[in-house]
């Protein structure tokens, strides 16, 4: 610890020396009813030198003083230029007017998918465009044509998906709504359903270590989800889907602005899947029949004068049943949930207005969620209550080469889980203070130097520090670097409700000195370097970047199915991690047709009681192609083909041989395909296949003649139990306001 505040101490030093040689200042704009704003982007440079930068969000530069000139240029498109003698030291503020331009047409081609070249993290910024190449009916499904997340079934039987990031679970990827932490506890699985992909208006992703503003649970990377915005979302918008497998949606928003102030949105989901449907030979439905109704509500308001706020709510039913039907069996094999979910939150900020790089904001959100599940003959009965509340002051120090936000945070949770007569209760209560540093020095380096620390009434005081790193190898390339800790309690239950639909016996090595399931918290470090490359080849813009991650556990949560008839649940003895390497291009190879390429090489092992295994169900090798074309008249094409290689599957060698599975799998050429016609912005019809070459596994439930015996398994999953599935839909919006 005295290390890191001395190291970081000698760089403000450092730079604020280096700073005394700078010329910073203001450049504004003022407004025809007399109010100034900064001017964003402005060229600031030496006259007569190619000695320059741009101002920032907030307006503001910091230019290094040259002995060739003393006069300095200011210029933006749409304003007039002007050039002033730099005689003081005083930070300076210039007023530039605007000026009448003739009409001018400017043509870019936003991509779906973008990564910001300043950024100190390497963030991929999924719009609305790339949701849109696939039937993104949820979050789960948001991400089929990323390459930087796998999604796969958990079992054969509920028809559940979740995603993995570097080699490990979702779970150990830090997933919130708009900043606030929101698939966690017992929506680990299930909660990626429960975000409509027509509700969100785009993707933050990144991998590694994460903010610390955040908190203190992201091991792989971050997910953050933004809904549509009631002050810019459209005043109404309506989504039908359906599938062969008798899957239907329907999705309403409206949003409305009240006033120059105030606007509010209500965003509405419902499907429902009537049918039971059976169509891969054995004696289980293909998915749970049942329903959901999820509805939001949201008030936002913004004084104009650098107060704003927001507060919303949202309801959530789901009912499913599944398994064997009951038309064909005498006693049948059942399955089903039932879950209620309830969500408040709020958010407050303020900008203040003769400091507009200083703010303070809170956020704060409560959620209460129940469940009640059923597997043949096994019940699990859940109930959580969470509260969390986080306080953010940002500010800069001297000049805005150096910034810095720190804050306050209080996560509450509290358990009741019940999995047949075991009954696993905890409530968990952790303070937290972080504190997080930023200097940039111009367009060429810039450094995110972060620390918190939290007390766990269960598991102590600990310390979380993360750092970024940017650098500019020459223009167009930039290498990144991460690393840092994290650290999260293992809900064993509800992160593998899968294992549940199988007739193996739970044993969890547990602690009687610590609530509930007994169990150390799992810890981990991670650490990444990336780097990209922006290019130009036949004048089309393309992007290269390479980037490689390692995360080693001090203790992890071990979910031990090496034994076909029992599932072990232990703290690692041992050794466990994850190695990632991903190369991905993206190109625009003719005029409107886009390629996306990449090939991801994992190791991920675990030591299962004394022996270091590969992790199950974990493909080695994966390539990835994305093809997207659009057409003038308003006609999207998009193809994908991934490619994974052989994956391990855990020992069932102590069953008998016809119950028994190889110990890898085949591997998968999986290939997707949707065509969208537009009609006048503001209709589509899209119609969609996934899986067009009919790949599945066989058998992919073990004794499902015989579900209550000795040998009854869903839950050993490596490829697609379905096969093909074609889709249409439409999306119906209003004019633009």
């Amino acid at each position: 610890m005295k290390k890191f505040i001395g190291f970081l101490g000698l760089l403000t030093l450092g730079s604020n020396l280096l700073a005394q040689q700078n010329v910073s200042g203001m450049v504004i704009q003022e407004s025809t009813d007399s109010k100034f704003s900064p001017i964003v982007f402005a060229n600031v440079y030496w006259l007569g030198t190619q000695i320059g930068t741009s101002t920032d969000s907030n307006g503001y530069f910091e230019i290094p003083r040259t002995s060739s000139t003393n006069k300095l240029v200011f210029s933006y498109v749409g304003f007039k230029s002007d050039t002033i003698k730099v005689k003081q030291t005083d930070e300076l503020t210039i007023v530039l007017k605007q000026q009448q331009l003739e009409g001018v047409e400017v043509v870019y081609r936003q991509k779906s998918t973008e990564i910001s070249y300043m950024d100190v993290l390497k963030t991929e910024n999924i719009g609305e465009e790339e949701l849109y190449k696939a039937a993104c009916c949820n979050l789960s499904e948001s991400f089929e044509t990323n390459p930087s997340v796998d999604v796969s079934f958990t079992d054969a039987v509920t028809g559940t998906k979740q995603i993995q990031m570097l080699g490990l679970d979702g779970k150990y990827t830090q997933i919130t709504r708009e900043a606030i932490p929101d698939v966690r506890g017992l929506a680990t699985v299930q909660g990626l359903t429960y975000i409509p992909g027509v509700w969100i208006e785009g993707i933050q992703l990144n991998k590694g270590a994460g903010s610390v503003a955040t908190g203190f649970e992201s091991v792989t990377g971050q997910i953050n989800v933004e809904l549509q915005k009631p002050e810019t979302a459209d005043a109404w918008f309506l989504n039908g889907y359906a599938n062969q497998g008798g899957r239907t949606e329907l999705n309403a928003n409206v949003a409305h602005v009240i006033n120059d102030k105030v606007s509010t949105a209500a965003l509405i989901h419902g499907n429902i899947r009537p049918m039971e449907v059976n169509q891969n030979g054995d004696s289980f439905l293909d998915f749970p029949t049942g329903y959901m109704v999820n509805a939001l509500n949201r008030w936002k308001f913004n004084s104009n004068k650098g107060l704003m706020g927001q507060v919303g709510v949202r309801v959530l039913k789901e009912e499913r049943q599944g398994g064997q039907s009951e038309s064909e069996f005498t006693n049948p094999y059942t399955l089903g949930w039932n879950t209620d979910r309830y969500e408040a939150w709020g958010k407050m900020g303020y900008v203040f207005p003769n400091a507009k790089y200083t703010s303070i904001g809170i956020r704060a959100s409560a959620v209460y969620h129940a469940s009640e599940h059923y597997f043949g003959n096994t019940t699990y009965n859940a109930e959580q209550q969470s509260g969390y509340i986080n306080g953010i002051y940002q500010s800069i120090i001297g000049t805005s080469t150096h910034k810095y936000r720190t804050g306050l945070s209080l996560q509450y949770d509290k358990f009741d889980e019940r999995l047949d007569s075991n009954q696993y209760v905890r409530q968990e209560l952790v303070p937290g203070a972080f504190f997080e540093y930023t200097y940039t020095y111009f367009e060429k380096f810039s450094a995110v130097l972060g620390i918190r620390s939290d007390y766990h009434n269960y598991y102590g005081f600990f310390v979380t520090p993360r750092f970024h790193l940017r650098y500019e190898v020459r223009e167009g390339s930039v290498l990144r670097a991460s690393g840092g800790r994290g650290q999260r309690t293992a809900n064993v239950i509800a992160e593998n409700i899968s294992l549940l639909a199988s007739s193996r016996s739970w044993n969890i090595a547990t602690n009687p000195q610590i609530q509930g399931f007994g169990l150390r918290p799992e810890i981990a470090w991670n650490f990444g370097l990336n780097f990209t490359q922006n290019l130009r080849i036949d004048y089309r813009p393309a992007t290269f970047s390479v980037d490689a991650y390692h995360t080693e556990f001090e203790n992890q949560t071990v979910i031990d199915m090496e034994d076909a008839r029992q599932v072990r649940v232990y703290n690692l003895v041992g050794r466990s991690y994850a190695t990632s390497v991903q190369a991905q291009f993206d190109y625009e190879l003719l005029r409107r047709l886009d390629v996306r390429l990449a090939y991801r090489w994992y190791d991920v092992m675990t030591e299962y009681s004394g022996t270091l295994l590969t992790k199950p169900f974990v493909s080695r090798h994966r390539a990835f192609v994305n093809l997207a074309y659009e057409t003038k008249n308003d006609w999207k094409f998009d193809y994908t083909v991934q490619w994974q290689g052989e994956k391990r599957i855990p020992s069932t060698k102590s069953n008998p041989e016809a119950f028994q599975l190889a110990s890898q799998s085949p591997s998968l050429i999986l290939m997707s395909a949707q065509v969208t016609k537009g009609f006048k912005e503001r209709f589509d019809v899209y119609v969609g296949m996934e899986n067009i070459g009919n790949v599945r596994q066989n058998n992919p439930i073990l004794a499902d003649n015989n579900p209550f015996g000795t040998y009854f398994d869903s839950s050993l999953i490596w490829g697609p139990v379905f096969g093909r599935m074609t889709y249409v839909g439409f999306r119906l919006k209003s004019k633009k306001r």
